[in-house]
């Protein structure tokens, strides 16, 4: 290879060799053993020139890979979408089970992975495309801002993160240079194919996680949210200037260390921040659910109040009901507590329906139930029992006691009261240690009160 001068041809970097025919072809050879295109021998009038250039320096820009190793992001594509279709159920978005919504959901992550795996797409650019193609379904599906970019953020971070950890690590196991090893169709299917089956197991497990799911969609817009949207926000715009030193062609061993360092850093304090954020958002979380619990307890109690209420009082005289009167009497049975026992009959009630009507007789029952209530203690039990049948439990009152109580309510509601009522009543007194039933006593007290109807009759 002796006596060989180079030349620049037409200001281009060629190299030109000016030999002889014979020496030309051993430079030929030579050229082809190394890789570099050759191109036909022309004479000279000091010999044969050859014109030699390197391959890569005369290859596309944007070599495009057609093979069965695409197959490997296409397919981990649709799994993955099927996996983050559950997992965004998990998290409270709606999602439509649609063929179209689904396609949608599908298509800009299966396209991009299958178009780096065919082209060589710098980096950064990658990234930012991915990165817009989320945006893009955030703002078509018009969900919350908020917890729409906090889950953007931090799943980008985290799929960019373990990305450019692989490609670090590919490039230190083969000793190979980064923006070679991302030239080779082969390791950006390997790289892209284990992040997709990363986020798939990831996503698989999301459903999983109920408390933290709970906690993260219920509290993903508070307060606390926000700083950590903004820390998320800087994190991925770090690890995309990062991503520029992948493509670079710095000659430096330890490149790729430093990038893994660097992310590996940056990782383990966003866990940090991430766990602590976890922290307040499930204290708010249990005080928001406790509160809720408390709320409930309430309608609970007082939904049961109303209920007990229509079970116990009388809807319209506002009384005690014949249900909650036989209940106090087997009270005070069983506790074996002296009492009377007042049976009373209403007269005039059916005259004044007949005559006037229903609303008289319900005005006219109101009135008479208010008169008489008014003239009853505090421990005294009132209850209606029928239409113009009412019931009055005096615990620890005497016989005696008792018909004098109630010959002077009848005198007051008969003298004093506008208009006037008359009623019929019996008492029947029950001793602390008798043996008798409810349905014994409400007997005698009644046909005590039609003795008193027949004597005023």
């Amino acid at each position: 290879m002796s006596g060989l001068t180079v030349q620049d041809v037409d200001g281009s970097a060629d190299i030109c060799y000016n030999t002889s025919k014979d020496t030309a072809d051993n430079i030929t050879d030579w050229g082809i053993k190394r890789g570099c295109q050759w191109f036909p021998i022309t004479p000279d009038k000091k010999g044969f020139k050859i014109r030699i250039q390197k391959k890569e320096e005369i290859t596309m820009p944007f070599p495009i890979y057609l093979g069965w190793g695409l197959l490997v992001p296409a397919g981990l594509s649709l799994l993955y979408d099927c996996a983050s279709h559950n997992a965004m159920i998990a998290l409270g978005y709606q999602q439509k089970n649609t063929i179209r919504e689904r396609f949608w959901n599908f298509l800009p992550a299966f396209l991009l992975f299958l178009l780096w795996g065919m082209i060589n797409i710098p980096l950064p650019f990658l990234y930012i495309l991915a990165y817009l193609g989320k945006l893009s379904l955030l703002f078509y599906k018009s969900v919350s801002r908020t917890r729409g970019l906090f889950l953007i953020n931090l799943t980008h971070l985290t799929t960019i993160a373990l990305h450019m950890i692989l490609i670090s690590l590919f490039s230190l196991l083969t000793g190979i240079q980064m923006n070679d090893l991302l030239s080779q169709p082969f390791w950006r299917i390997a790289t892209i194919g284990i992040l997709l089956a990363a986020n798939t197991l990831t996503a698989c497990m999301v459903p999983r996680w109920g408390m933290i799911m709970e906690v993260l969609r219920t509290q993903a817009e508070s307060e606390e949210v926000r700083p950590f949207i903004k820390f998320l926000w800087f994190c991925n715009i770090f690890l995309m200037l990062d991503s520029v030193l992948c493509i670079s062609d710095i000659d430096w061993k330890l490149l790729p260390v430093f990038l893994i360092g660097s992310t590996v850093l940056l990782e383990f304090y966003l866990i940090r921040f991430l766990s602590h954020i976890y922290q307040l958002l499930k204290v708010h979380y249990l005080e928001a659910e406790h509160n809720l619990l408390l709320e409930k307890l309430e309608q609970q109690n007082k939904n049961a109040a109303e209920l007990r209420s229509k079970i116990v009082l009388d809807p319209m005289t506002g009384i005690f009901t014949r249900r909650y009167a036989i209940e106090r009497v087997e009270f005070l049975l069983q506790e074996k507590e002296p009492f009377s026992l007042v049976f009373i009959d209403l007269d005039q009630l059916k005259q004044i329906n007949d005559r006037e009507g229903h609303h008289a007789g319900d005005l006219y029952l109101t009135r008479f139930t208010k008169e008489l209530g008014s003239c009853l203690r505090k421990a005294d039990i009132f209850a209606r029992v029928g239409g113009d049948e009412f019931v009055v439990l005096l615990p620890g009152c005497p016989l005696k006691t008792a018909r004098k109580r109630f010959e002077s309510i009848r005198g007051h509601l008969a003298v004093q009261c506008r208009p006037s009522f008359a009623f019929s009543y019996g008492i029947t007194y029950v001793m602390k240690n008798s043996g008798d039933s409810v349905e014994q006593i409400l007997r005698r007290a009644d046909q005590a009160m039609y003795q008193d109807k027949q004597a005023r009759s």
